[in-house]
């Protein structure tokens, strides 16, 4: 997949966490420049969550570099989740449930 593709799929994954009224702008800026720079390669995408919790995990290229997002309620985390690993794997991007 071309790099410019794979831009556009990064605008996508933008709309989709500034949809969320639960993410903060800064979060959001912050998760989208660390993908944007992953996009030459193939790089890795840590997630995880914890059951009936609403915090969801996101690690950019590296487990160690988390990101903690906490939604309203876990159903509103989990489809936001799905979203959100359903995007990162048509640009490419290997999703790793490890939190």
């Amino acid at each position: 997949m071309c790099q410019e593709n794979k831009l556009v799929q990064c605008a996508v994954i933008r709309q989709l966490l500034q949809s969320s009224r639960d993410i903060p702008e800064q979060t959001v800026c912050q998760l989208i420049a660390s993908l944007e720079s992953m996009v030459a390669g193939q790089q890795e995408i840590f997630v995880g969550q914890v059951y009936d919790s609403c915090v969801y995990w996101i690690g950019c290229g590296d487990v160690c570099s988390e990101t903690k997002l906490t939604f309203a309620t876990p159903d509103v985390r989990n489809k936001f989740a799905s979203s959100f690993e359903v995007v990162c794997r048509k640009i490419g991007l290997r999703i790793h449930r490890s939190y």
